[in-house]
């Protein structure tokens, strides 16, 4: 037997307050639309404020409901005639998502579009109902912490299909980022702190009994990032958003998706630290890390070549981190050019299968980016985002002991807007997330390989 529970006086209160807030949050709209103007910004914040409260309130009501079952059933508990009954709290169960693969008629950026401008409550109602989803899988761990969740300004978050077909697929061009330890860039900071040891202590041999112990007092310091905001923007039609017999979606972030990986890339690669940007790890190798490779003829096997170079990196990281290397980065064309080389014998110095005479390396996969191969033992990753104007000509090589290096990352939220294209007809979807970078706690972490022997390959 199955129990209905009728709501309580609490619950219909919060409910009643939602549908107060979404109804103030669409007269917003409406005297907009009267007036035939676009909303301005104090409207647009007290629209996002509005409904940031809704989804509040929503949270507050699932809380109410399940505070409900557990009353039922400690009755239940107590009472046999209640313990012969089966109570059924209302949820869903087993539906599909809000948003779905190849479903044209629930779009997440027209959406956007209609709870902004034209103040949609079932718009805004599939856009909450999605975030929930999303928090769900999050728990459960079902997702990545990119996209796990929006944000607190009215911002909603992408579904989950889109950030792993598109996020996920564009990752290859973010090959570096994703050698970094990665954690997810906490809300209401302005930056993040690591702490790092300046003057470690000291033990000695002990010359005589009673004698003074060997003392050196630890000294600390910090090393910080500021936090970066990475975003992009596409102007759509509203056509093309609203008559398109394609989820069009897919478009919209796939492109915004594939170009926030090529910009953090970049940054984690050569950002300055300075002006907004991430610090990279190409001005964190100093001192014997930062290997220069001078050479008028380059090739890869021989006294003093590129594979001499990178087993000097490796060595440099081992004396100075006292941890081994474990990855190495470089430029598509710098792969090619190795797997291109042949020694005296016109034997290749790279095979794939790694069975050979004298091999330099092994090639891993047939890719353009991404992981390729493996050279003395370490894992070999293409990154097409790194610098072929180094001194002119030049690209850069990096090895790494990528476990000190740290990436966070915010959810990637999106927002939708007509002002200033209702005359043209178009909506600005936004794409965004927010960053930051702490490459340099171990500098010792990273060697760089550089010089005139990186110049543009030949074949």
């Amino acid at each position: 037997m199955t129990r209905t529970l009728a709501p309580t006086p609490r619950l219909e209160r919060l409910n009643a307050n939602r549908a107060g807030l979404i109804a103030d949050a669409t007269a917003i709209v409406d005297q907009a639309e009267r007036a035939r103007r676009d909303l301005t910004p104090e409207e647009a914040r007290r629209f996002d404020a509005l409904l940031d409260r809704a989804r509040s309130l929503d949270d507050e009501a699932e809380r109410e409901q399940a505070r409900e079952a557990r009353e039922v059933r400690a009755a239940a508990a107590r009472s046999p005639r209640e313990a012969s009954m089966t109570y059924s709290p209302a949820r869903i169960t087993n539906e599909p998502s809000t948003y779905r693969r190849g479903d044209p008629s629930a779009s997440y950026f027209r959406d956007l579009y209609e709870a902004r401008t034209n103040g949609s409550r079932e718009a805004v109602d599939r856009l909450v109902r999605n975030d929930k989803e999303n928090r769900a899988l999050s728990n459960t761990g079902q997702t990545s912490t990119i996209g796990a969740g929006a944000g607190a300004g009215g911002e909603f978050a992408p579904p989950l299909w889109l950030i792993d077909d598109f996020v996920a697929l564009a990752r290859p061009a973010r090959v570096m980022a994703d050698r970094f330890t990665h954690e997810v860039l906490p809300s209401g900071v302005a930056n993040i702190n690591l702490p790092r040891v300046a003057t470690g202590t000291t033990t000695a041999v002990q010359s005589t009994q009673n004698s003074a112990l060997s003392q050196t007092d630890l000294t600390s310091n910090q090393v910080s990032s500021s936090i970066t905001t990475i975003g992009g923007k596409q102007i759509v039609s509203m056509q093309l958003l609203q008559q398109s017999g394609l989820n069009f979606d897919r478009v919209i972030l796939g492109d915004l998706a594939a170009d926030y990986a090529r910009a953090l890339d970049t940054q984690v690669l050569s950002g300055s630290g300075a002006a907004g940007q991430l610090r990279g790890v190409t001005a964190v190798a100093t001192g014997g890390n930062a290997i220069t490779y001078t050479d008028a003829s380059p090739a890869v096997a021989g006294a003093g070549k590129f594979y001499a170079q990178v087993a000097k990196a490796m060595q440099a990281i081992g004396t100075t981190r006292f941890m081994p290397a474990t990855a190495i980065v470089m430029h598509p064309r710098r792969w090619a050019w190795i797997t291109a080389s042949f020694d005296t014998q016109n034997r290749p110095l790279v095979v794939p299968s790694g069975q050979g005479i004298n091999v330099a390396s092994v090639a891993e996969n047939a890719a353009a980016q991404g992981l390729v191969g493996e050279m003395l033992g370490l894992p070999v990753y293409a990154d097409p985002n790194i610098t072929i104007t180094d001194g002119t000509n030049q690209d850069i090589v990096y090895v790494l002991a990528a476990s000190d290096l740290w990436l966070w990352e915010s959810p990637i939220q999106a927002e939708a807007f007509t002002a200033t294209y209702a005359d043209s007809m178009g909506v600005l979807f936004r794409l965004f997330a927010y960053s930051a970078s702490i490459p340099d706690r171990y500098p010792a972490s990273v060697a760089t390989i550089r010089g005139t022997g990186l110049v543009t390959p030949t074949f």
